[in-house]
C-alpha cells in the first residue's frame, strides 16, 4: 500500500466485515476482532511510532506525533465508537461523513480501511454508480 500499512496477512482489500462488528462495545473485543482479521499489526505499528515532535510545537500542546492506523467505516453506531476509540492510530467514521482528508491524509492515497457490510452497501445509495444516480 502507498502509505506503508501492515496488511500482509489480510486476504483481500477492501476488508469488509459483518454488521456484527458494529455491536462491539468493549476495547478488548475490538482487539480480538482486529487480531482475528490480521489487522492488529497495523495498530501496533501506529502505537510504536509515537515520538516527541521536533521544534516548538512541543510547547504549544502538540507534543507527540504518531502515524495513522486503520480507518473503521460503519453505518450505524451500536457501540463501535466506544470500542475502538482507545486504540492508538485507529479512527472511526460514519459512512455518511466520508471525506477525502480521512481517506487520503496528506494527499497520499492508500489508507487501510475496514468497512462494515452495511456501510459498504450504502456507498451506492450515497454516491451512485456508473449507471444509476444517488438516491440520497
Amino acid at each position: 500500500m502507498a502509505r506503508g500499512h501492515r496488511i500482509e496477512g489480510i486476504g483481500e482489500v477492501p476488508l469488509v466485515v459483518s454488521d456484527a462488528g458494529q455491536k462491539i462495545s468493549k476495547t478488548k473485543e475490538a482487539v480480538k476482532v482486529l487480531k482475528a482479521l490480521n489487522a492488529y499489526t497495523d495498530v501496533e505499528k501506529s502505537k510504536a511510532s509515537r515520538k516527541v515532535r521536533p521544534g516548538k510545537g512541543k510547547g504549544r500542546n502538540r507534543r507527540y506525533v504518531q502515524r495513522k492506523g486503520p480507518l473503521v467505516i460503519y453505518a450505524e453506531d451500536d457501540g463501535i465508537t466506544r470500542a475502538f476509540r482507545n486504540l492508538p492510530g485507529v479512527e472511526l467514521l460514519k459512512v455518511d461523513y466520508l471525506n477525502l482528508l480521512l481517506l487520503a491524509p496528506g494527499g497520499h492515497l492508500g489508507r487501510f480501511c475496514i468497512w462494515t457490510k452495511s456501510a459498504f452497501e450504502k456507498l451506492d445509495a450515497l454516491y451512485g454508480t456508473g449507471r444509476k444516480l444517488s438516491s440520497m
